[in-house]
């Protein structure tokens, strides 16, 4: 049977009337222990109206509620033993007091809170043995009763107690998980996000950088070059801030409930625009794509297309003069595979760019990119340039998007 509504309709009840709550657990505790009493006379009843009272502070006030109680419990067996009556059952509202207290912090240190509740369970226990509850002054039932009265009590207590302690643990171990996952969360934002700038910033800086140095030479002899290479630097900074707004409102928009329609990221339909913004930047660039690219996740597109876009920035920054690049994307089975390989010129030294064994952030960032998607990413030296080889695994989300433009 499913107690999952039944369930969230008492936990609304108790936010929206937690006085009402308390006030129908006292009574409906205090039914139990005096139908559990039988005969009561007036100070049985007085007795139990003090204990079950105690009962409604128990989540504002528990550890002076349960001492409340106790104290009545205490006085009540005291008052027994001197009249001859009978003493009202009234450890139900003890344990469950003592539940509340090892769930709730009381206000003191835990030193002092063990101390008082170490306190009340052994008055309760003695009371328990020296005048158990339905015994009057003559002292009806025997030794060997009285003794075991008192241990259901005490481990009636320390259960009670410990399972509230228990809860609590695991509460506060749970909200630190969530603590946890929420600070990693952030931190991998921090990191996406930085990654994403990185890659804009840095690409686009990277072009606009080699077309002024070669406008700045073309004004001089080729007026109709350097107005062409200035406009391609205009084209690509206003591109630039695009795209850098589009990654500050997806920061932005993230924080707001309704959210917002956001630019969709870039994918294999924006690779020739930044293959065509590098050749405007003077460097000789072919883009091949072999076999289906149908249908490919917004995440895969996505990682290509930075993964192209660090290769070509890092050939900008490094390459050397007469460097060619050559761009291939295809499918392998499940797997997309991209390479771009800078063919230096004849001679260049091939150990010249970024060492193997000392990554760049780039080909930090491209290698994680890639081992998202269960794949890897080989980056190197090869014969007169440098070469990337990237595997980009299968994510099971492919057929959310459209077959790219060629």
């Amino acid at each position: 049977m499913d107690t999952t509504g039944p369930l969230r309709r008492v936990r609304a009840f108790d936010r929206r009337h937690p006085l009402s709550w308390d006030v129908a657990l006292a009574c409906g505790v205090g039914s139990v222990s005096a139908n559990a009493s039988g005969d009561l006379h007036p100070p049985g009843v007085a007795l139990l109206v003090v204990v079950h009272g105690a009962l409604v502070l128990r989540r504002r006030r528990p550890l002076p509620a349960l001492v409340a109680a106790a104290s009545a419990v205490v006085v009540g067996a005291v008052a027994a033993v001197l009249t001859g009556t009978a003493v009202p059952w009234a450890y139900l509202a003890v344990w469950v007091l003592l539940f509340h207290v090892g769930l709730r912090d009381g206000g003191l240190r835990e030193r002092a809170r063990f101390a008082v509740v170490g306190l009340v369970v052994g008055l309760v226990t003695l009371t328990s043995a020296v005048s158990p509850a339905g015994a009057g002054a003559s002292g009806a039932i025997d030794t060997e009763e009285r003794v075991r009265a008192s241990v259901a009590v005490l481990a009636m207590c320390a259960a009670s107690f410990l399972l509230g302690l228990q809860i609590r643990g695991r509460r506060e171990q749970l909200a630190a998980q969530r603590e946890e996952a929420a600070r990693a969360a952030v931190v991998a934002e921090r990191s996406r996000i930085a990654q994403e700038m990185h890659d804009i910033i840095g690409h686009n800086l990277s072009v606009i950088t080699s077309l002024a140095t070669g406008g700045a030479v073309a004004v001089r002899n080729a007026p109709d070059d350097a107005a062409a290479a200035f406009d391609a630097i205009g084209a690509v900074s206003r591109s630039s801030v695009r795209d850098v707004r589009r990654v500050l409102a997806v920061l932005r928009h993230d924080r707001s409930a309704e959210g917002a329609a956001l630019s969709p990221q870039p994918g294999l339909r924006e690779i020739p625009e930044l293959v065509e913004a590098v050749r405007a930047a003077g460097l000789p660039v072919t883009l091949s794509r072999v076999g289906s690219l149908r249908q490919l996740s917004a995440g895969r597109q996505l990682a290509v297309h930075r993964i192209v876009q660090e290769s070509l920035t890092n050939v900008l920054r490094h390459a050397a003069a007469g460097s060619r690049v050559g761009v291939a994307i295809r499918r392998d089975g499940a797997d997309v595979v991209v390479r771009v390989d800078d063919v230096g010129p004849a001679g260049a030294d091939p150990g010249g760019r970024t060492p193997a064994g000392v990554p760049g952030q780039g080909i930090l960032g491209m290698r994680e990119r890639a081992e998202t998607y269960g794949g890897t990413l080989e980056a190197g030296p090869v014969r007169g340039g440098w070469s990337v080889v990237a595997r980009i695994g299968a994510d099971g989300n492919d057929g959310e998007s459209e077959e790219p433009r060629r």
